[in-house]
């Protein structure tokens, strides 16, 4: 299966209520109240778009590093790959503008397969795999969508993988 990065709208309430009781993220996250909940899965591409806007691994400035360092963990319950982050409406609106200027087409010129293969980026074999710079043009092009129309409409984000 695969370390698949998440992304789900949350309202700041709903932020402070997870932050409060950890426990409640999980069916949050996986059960009936998540069901036809807005969210974007951006796959494997998670570790490419953050290397492409920050130019690290894992490290990176602020907001743009938010799909490895940015958020505050929900407690230590392991949703997947560890706790689910959290950004609220005020961090979501700075990662908005932050992203604005990064078209999805200024961010495929950042991304190159052979580079990322150096670096060792999630999930590794870029040249053979298959996986190519749509795919992460692609996903990131969703993601921006909504961190935009989460901005506007003044939500926070629960990031997971």
């Amino acid at each position: 299966m695969g370390m698949i990065g998440n992304l789900r709208p949350a309202s700041d309430s709903e932020i402070e209520r997870l932050l409060g009781n950890p426990s409640e993220i999980t069916r949050f996250l996986y059960g009936s109240e998540a069901d036809g909940c807005e969210r974007v899965v951006i796959g494997k591409a998670w570790h490419a778009i953050h290397y492409a806007l920050t130019g690290t691994r894992l490290g990176g400035n602020e907001p743009l590093n938010f799909l490895v360092a940015e958020g505050t963990p929900v407690g230590e319950v392991d949703v997947g790959y560890g706790p689910a982050r959290v950004l609220t409406s005020q961090q979501v609106r700075e990662l908005a503008a932050a992203l604005g200027p990064v078209a999805p087409e200024d961010l495929g010129k950042r991304v190159d397969l052979k580079t990322l293969d150096d670096e060792i980026i999630y999930p590794g074999g870029w040249q053979r795999n298959g996986i190519g710079v749509e795919y992460v043009v692609s996903n990131y092009s969703h993601m921006r969508s909504l961190i935009e129309r989460l901005a506007e409409r003044g939500e926070g984000l629960v990031l997971y993988i």
